[in-house]
């Protein structure tokens, strides 16, 4: 049981605890043997004998955890052929790892697709399997979950291909936080299917390109790309135009430029005249004053003693925070005018 120590001392168990979590767990753990399964080398077609044994913990999400005794086999012709393994326990779990590949996959789904925390994934495999995995082992999942899927990705870039005989347009999409890089996307727009992503660390087109080029390697020439008015991302597109393929820029990056230019000037001023006057800080202030009208009916402020309307608070609130949606970018939203 040194796999459960570790990892209960790595998750700052008590003693109590790694006590308590070995008694349930149980010091003896099942051994399964996995014998390679090849009858003859895969070189010279020669007989093959066993080579030696050796044992691992393998954690599973379905079978549990137990101790898989591994058999290889090796050339007796030949000593510098490969030597054989199970296949069964390769398909299982990763050479020389202990977590099984249906454990990667569980953690990965309850970490990208639920949006699960680590804390709360590593409580649900305690209550439900009685696995103990530190959160530093949680997040070495989820990044071998990322891995292997990008690796599924591209196995099954021929099958894609096929689901988008018909062509596709290219989307192209960029996230950058000033200095601190950003996620760049490569969809086909009629399906939503992410193509490539990666992190940037600029939207400058010496990191855009390489990965439009990587795209149109993997899934053909679009029939049109899509994409906002950076300089970056018009050169990163550039050779594509050059063969004539269209370019079109996204309605909403050009919509919002376009309102940049009409508002920008007035609603600025506009904001500077709100501040000035004070008029949020005393909206904030009076809301307050009513919530103390609603929670008394003997409370008299500067409107007198005696009960408020009751929508008053609302609608204040709702002039200071909007309908509760997420806000939209400037300019489509302009919570100043509203």
């Amino acid at each position: 049981m040194n796999w459960l120590h570790r990892h209960a001392q790595g998750a700052g168990w008590s003693a109590a605890e790694i006590a308590r979590a070995t008694a349930e767990v149980g010091a003896t753990l099942p051994c399964i043997e996995f014998v390679a399964e090849a009858e003859s080398c895969p070189i010279c077609a020669g007989p093959v004998q066993v080579q030696k044994s050796k044992r691992r913990t393998v954690i599973t999400f379905q079978a549990g955890v137990f101790t898989a005794k591994e058999v290889h086999k090796k050339c007796t012709h030949n000593a510098t052929h490969p030597v054989m393994c199970s296949d069964e326990l390769s398909r299982l779990v990763k050479p020389h790892q202990r977590y099984a590949y249906d454990l990667v996959v569980h953690v990965g789904l309850a970490r990208y697709l639920s949006g699960k925390q680590r804390e709360e994934i590593r409580a649900e495999l305690y209550s439900e399997r009685g696995f103990m995995l530190s959160e530093g082992s949680i997040s070495n999942l989820c990044d071998r979950f990322l891995v292997y899927f990008e690796a599924l990705h591209l196995a099954r870039v021929p099958e894609l291909r096929r689901a988008m005989q018909a062509g596709y347009p290219l989307h192209l999409d960029a996230t950058c936080e000033h200095g601190k890089g950003g996620l760049f996307v490569c969809m086909d727009g009629w399906r939503g299917w992410v193509l490539a992503a990666t992190r940037i660390p600029s939207e400058h087109e010496d990191h855009l390109r390489p990965w439009v080029e990587k795209t149109v390697a993997l899934f053909g020439n679009p029939i049109a790309t899509v994409r906002d008015m950076g300089e970056g991302m018009a050169k990163a597109v550039a050779p594509l135009r050059a063969q004539e393929v269209p370019d079109f820029i996204c309605h909403y990056h050009f919509l919002g430029a376009v309102g940049k230019q009409l508002f920008e000037k007035p609603y600025r001023v506009l904001g500077n005249l709100l501040r000035q006057h004070k008029i949020q800080g005393d909206l904030r202030a009076l809301l307050r004053e009513l919530c103390q009208y609603r929670g008394s009916s003997t409370f008299s402020g500067r409107f007198g003693p005696g009960p408020i309307h009751e929508d008053l608070p609302v609608l204040l609130l709702w002039i200071l925070e909007g309908e509760g949606r997420k806000t939209l970018l400037y300019p489509f939203s302009l919570p100043h005018l509203e």
